[in-house]
């Protein structure tokens, strides 16, 4: 959780040009820091509210990041995607191929502003 904190927290000064998205990840290292803790302060934790918690905190930075990424590297992150999912286009319904869109874009935007995925599966 600390490392997570840390992680997006080092990104700050490098989005000064994008103001939403520093003050949300300044909003959500705080959010972490809160959540580490209550689980150092608690002797007992529910580890599926703690995943949801993540998951308000990661919806919320990557929502702001969607609005204050530059369009040249959403534009080289779909033109990637196009490319990867080609061979498998025909072979997928419209239902598949909407869901694995919205995967790739977050989780490549994410990488690309070196945001970490915010889940218990993720944190080590």
């Amino acid at each position: 959780m600390r490392e997570a904190a840390n992680r997006v927290g080092t990104r700050r000064g490098k989005n000064s040009g994008a103001p939403a998205l520093a003050r949300r990840i300044a909003d959500t290292v705080a959010r972490l820091e809160e959540c580490r803790a209550e689980l150092e302060a608690a002797a007992r934790f529910d580890l599926e509210d703690l995943e949801r918690r993540l998951t308000v905190l990661e919806d919320g930075l990557y929502a702001t990041l969607q609005g204050e990424a530059d369009e040249a590297t959403v534009l080289e992150i779909r033109r990637e995607m196009d490319r990867q999912l080609a061979p498998y286009r025909r072979k997928m319904t419209a239902e598949q191929l909407v869901l694995l869109e919205q995967q790739y874009l977050r989780r490549r935007l994410m990488e690309a502003y070196g945001l970490p995925r915010l889940s218990l599966f993720y944190l080590t």
